[in-house]
């Protein structure tokens, strides 16, 4: 990478550092980290997947054990995803998914101008001819 690249990629990263997006993420970040009662959920809800996994791999499976595994494993997944840290990180991390895919898709349309938005000459891949 030459210097004047480096110097705008660290421009770049600083700006973004600063950012509302990424604020917002690193604490949300940290509350769902310190969220004793989400991550016991997180790690029971591991454990329970674990014993699923390990019954429906035996070769003589208890199909009533798997069903109130599975009732419990719904349970869990619903009781965490309704936990406000567990939604706060998710729609956090959301929104820095989209930035980064922007990113992407612009540093994508310097190297591949013929896939950022123009006519690709296949008119089934068009929403309408310019």
């Amino acid at each position: 990478m030459n210097e004047e690249l480096r110097i705008a990629l660290e421009n770049f990263l600083n700006t973004f550092r600063d950012s509302e997006p990424v604020t917002r993420y690193l604490n949300a970040k940290e509350m769902y980290m310190s969220d004793g009662r989400l991550v016991a959920l997180i790690n029971k809800y591991n454990v329970e997947a674990q014993l699923l996994r390990d019954e429906g791999a035996k070769e003589e499976r208890d199909d009533a054990l798997i069903g109130e595994i599975t009732v419990r494993l719904k349970d869990l997944y619903d009781e965490i995803m309704r936990n406000e840290n567990m939604i706060a990180v998710q729609n956090a991390e959301q929104e820095i998914n989209m930035i980064l895919d922007g990113i992407n898709r612009g540093l994508m349309s310097v190297v591949r101008p013929e896939d950022a938005g123009g006519c690709s000459g296949n008119c089934s891949s068009c929403s309408s001819c310019h």
